[in-house]
């Protein structure tokens, strides 16, 4: 089976509040530029960030333990906010913020629905007596 993307999104310009935008302004609009993009796949998060310097974090699915959606008052206004993917590597437990969602129910939905296709056993059920 191939992968397929289920979303694919950008950090929200909205995200960086009034003063972000003002600060943005002044700097020619250089941070706009180095927004996060995510990808979600069926069989992994692509999480890439930066303008200078990129940076490109690969989530399997697989790995996923729990997805957090975090939105203040001013981020459900505008619609946005941040979903927190936990995932564990090894033992440890690894804490990925996709910032400045739009629609971040619908982000963690579809994640939480490839995580529910992988994580369903393949192939005929067996019985163990």
């Amino acid at each position: 089976m191939s992968e397929q993307v289920i979303v694919e999104t950008r950090e929200s310009r909205r995200s960086y509040g009034a003063w972000g935008i003002f600060v943005a302004i002044l700097c020619l609009g250089l941070p706009f530029l180095g927004r996060q993009r995510v990808r979600v796949t069926n069989e992994r998060i692509v999480i890439e960030s930066g303008f200078w310097n990129k940076v490109r974090d690969d989530v399997e699915i697989f790995r996923i333990r729990d997805v957090v959606v975090k939105q203040n008052i001013w981020n459900r206004m505008f619609g946005i906010g941040d979903v927190v993917v936990k995932a564990t590597e090894g033992r440890s437990e690894e804490i990925h913020v996709l910032r400045g969602m739009p629609d971040p129910l619908a982000v963690s939905e579809a994640i939480r629905q490839a995580w529910n296709q992988a994580a369903r056993p393949t192939g005929p059920a067996t019985a163990l007596d």
